[in-house]
């Protein structure tokens, strides 16, 4: 009887590949990123000074969303992976679709059991919030549409947390009209990698349509203007108007370096601008006041 390579792998190879598969699987990147805003968010809220139980509350709830929108999002493409990215956690073997459905339910379980625990306005908001990250991998990513999940998603993230320590500030909802043009940009990133891909497979997201020249113009433009904007608007309507400007600098210069750089840094645009978007994000915030 013959055994397959996967079997003649030794057994610590194996666990090696299991745990890089499991970390690769909901991804990682995102998730830190989008955990570690809302944290950043929290304390904020709270002027550093965050009472623990609804603080842990908030961050957990908010981890279980990201690891069940990405679990779900490598189910949703194991087949296209499977022609297109044969090394990716399902189509290599490492991770069983069922696997992956399981860490789907598990953060999807910690999501709402951590919302429910802080109440039904926080609930309703999370779930809003992750609700259209599950949207967008079970078919809104195949469509021109792609990039409007995020626009919704992402300013739910300092609203929630707002929600959640201190109360619902009206003045966050300015970041749907500031933050979009760099919404779009974060969605660009994350998308143009695989958009060779995605357009043999047939698939219609934003990138695809624009084509890779165009999305990659887009992607620059929208960045910079949104720094442009906190800055501006910071200053003239912030009550600390050098939060507004420190953040559109840094983040100007963030960009520009990126930009200088070149193709060679395009495998992480998506990490610089989530990046990006929370120290704009928290000069506005800061710049309000």
């Amino acid at each position: 009887m013959s055994l397959s390579p996967h079997q003649l792998t030794p057994a610590r190879d194996r666990r090696r590949r299991k745990l890089r598969a499991w970390f690769v699987l909901p991804h990682s990147s995102a998730v830190v990123a989008v955990v570690g805003a809302t944290a950043l968010f929290g304390l904020l809220a709270s002027r550093f000074h965050p009472p623990a139980g609804r603080f842990a509350l908030l961050v957990l709830g908010m981890l279980g969303g990201p690891l069940a929108v990405g679990a779900l999002n490598e189910w949703c493409d194991r087949h296209a992976d499977a022609v297109a990215k044969p090394h990716k956690p399902i189509p290599s073997g490492d991770i069983s679709p069922r696997e992956a459905l399981g860490l789907t339910a598990v953060g999807l379980a910690l999501m709402l059991g951590c919302g429910a625990a802080l109440g039904w306005r926080e609930l309703l908001v999370l779930s809003a919030a992750n609700g259209c990250g599950l949207a967008y991998d079970l078919g809104i990513k195949r469509t021109p549409f792609s990039w409007l999940p995020y626009l919704v998603a992402l300013p739910l993230v300092p609203i929630w947390a707002w929600q959640t320590l201190r109360g619902f500030e009206p003045r966050l909802l300015w970041l749907y009209p500031i933050g979009a043009l760099l919404v779009v940009a974060i969605h660009l990133a994350q998308t143009l990698p695989d958009i060779e891909g995605d357009r043999g497979q047939g698939e219609r997201g934003l990138a695809v349509v624009l084509g890779r020249r165009r999305a990659t113009a887009l992607l620059w433009a929208a960045s910079f203007l949104s720094a442009a904007i906190v800055g501006l608007g910071g200053a003239l309507f912030g009550a600390r108007p050098w939060a507004g400007l420190v953040a559109a600098a840094l983040v100007g210069l963030a960009l520009l370096a990126a930009l200088l750089l070149g193709p060679r840094g395009q495998a992480h645009w998506f990490e610089l601008l989530a990046v990006c978007a929370v120290a704009l994000a928290l000069g506005w915030v800061v710049a309000l006041g």
